[in-house]
């Protein structure tokens, strides 16, 4: 079971746009697990990984950037991220990008987009491990950026996708 929710948010600073996405997040898990949106309590642990407390069960992830709002749950580990599409940031590439990955970039059509795509993608997989940005990026490497998306993490499937000039990922832990 995977459940993914991505919307527009009307709050308009970061503190009301992470507690929409919260909002969002445990009224969704609130109709799964037939509770109160209040009964569902949304924790984080020492590195900061949002987990829902008494369900060891359920792996979450939430994102949100300028206004919109991902959010997923799941029986196995999932992340997700979304980024506005903007200037591609040449200045972090070297920390967070493999010289392979850089290469993938100069190729695109379009770099911004593929940036931020590249950039989506480690941030899912980060975040379904546990880590977020924390640990080094550059233990998961891409090898494409179209569908079916290739890595060197061939436990887990990624997924990108584009709504009005955002890009997004999923990555989830495959069922074996």
């Amino acid at each position: 079971m995977i459940q993914i929710f991505f919307e527009k948010s009307t709050e308009e600073n970061y503190h009301q746009i992470s507690s929409a996405a919260h909002s969002l997040l445990k009224k969704e898990l609130g109709r799964y697990l037939s509770l109160d949106a209040d009964e569902v309590v949304i924790a984080k642990d020492e590195k900061g990984c949002p987990y829902v407390e008494g369900k060891k069960d359920i792996f979450i992830s939430i994102s949100h950037c300028n206004g919109y709002i991902m959010c997923a749950f799941s029986d196995d580990k999932i992340g997700v991220d979304v980024e506005l599409v903007k200037k591609r940031r040449k200045s972090v590439e070297s920390r967070v990008f493999t010289d392979a990955e850089i290469s993938l970039l100069n190729k695109s059509e379009n770099e911004d987009r593929a940036f931020y795509t590249l950039w989506t993608l480690k941030e899912s997989y980060l975040k379904a491990i546990g880590t977020g940005f924390a640990d080094n990026a550059k233990d998961v490497e891409f090898y494409s950026l179209e569908l079916p998306i290739k890595s060197n993490k061939s436990e887990y499937t990624f997924t990108v996708g584009e709504r009005d000039g955002f890009v997004y990922s999923v990555c989830e832990k495959k069922f074996t």
